[in-house]
């Protein structure tokens, strides 16, 4: 009876690992979309490209469907208006004169149309040639619906947060109405769940807890650590959850 419990406490916790170490190069790629905007599909194949070029490496994309052209008569099951808020905080600090989509902001500083494939090389590379001054431990433990993240960060944590995302690695929608209507969308590394965490010790611990009808062989965690100016100062991922 012991052996079973012990056999079934593994079988019901699962824990996994990543490690942003300082003094490399990264790219974090997040992509503001949405199912209603016609413009959107090119970004997102150039969304899922990237991961695929540059798997392996210090590259991440997360994709935030925003909400704003769902009154244009196709609601995106994945926008919310957390999104739609996010874009339009990088706005004002960007100094931008207004949101749209597709948009692409790479390490929180450089923006342009997320299908422009030149600029978005452009800045992967740029990030890559960057040493980054802070580092990132994450440990993610499975149990059930629920994930335990315990997380540990070198370097200056001063007016700095860290942003956990829970994202959805692949998703299709058939969209019947709206500028989309009758295409059948693609979507890779969705954001569902994103945890802000003002870094006020170099260690600390969140659980986020798993979207309905998502197993965790289904998502990934992203996370990044974020200064008050936008800019992004280090990030990591754990891609396999089962």
């Amino acid at each position: 009876m012991k052996v079973t419990i012990q056999l079934l406490a593994c079988m019901l916790l699962l824990q996994y690992s990543a490690f942003a170490q300082p003094g490399k190069g990264f790219a974090l790629i997040e992509l503001f979309t949405s199912e209603g905007c016609s413009s959107c599909p090119p970004a997102d194949r150039l969304a899922a490209a990237t991961i695929k070029e540059y798997e392996g490496q210090n590259v991440y994309v997360l994709a935030y469907h925003v909400d704003y052209w769902n009154r244009l008569g196709w609601k995106d099951v994945y926008s919310a208006r957390e999104w739609s808020a996010r874009q339009e905080h990088y706005s004002n600090i960007l100094g931008l004169s207004s949101v749209y989509t597709p948009q692409a902001i790479v390490n929180g500083r450089t923006e342009f149309t997320g299908s422009d494939s030149r600029k978005l090389h452009a800045a992967i590379n740029s990030g890559l040639g960057v040493a980054s001054q802070n580092g990132i431990l994450l440990n993610a433990v499975v149990q059930n619906q629920h994930i335990a993240i315990t997380y540990s960060i070198s370097g200056n944590i001063h007016s700095k947060q860290l942003q956990v995302a829970l994202v959805q690695k692949n998703t299709t929608s058939n969209v019947k109405a709206g500028e989309n209507a009758g295409s059948v969308l693609k979507h890779l590394n969705v954001v569902r769940v994103l945890k802000t965490i003002t870094a006020t010790a170099q260690t600390g611990h969140v659980t986020i807890d798993m979207p309905a009808g998502l197993s965790a062989a289904d998502c990934s965690i992203i996370a990044f650590l974020q200064s008050a100016d936008g800019s992004i100062n280090a990030a990591t991922a754990v891609h396999q959850l089962k």
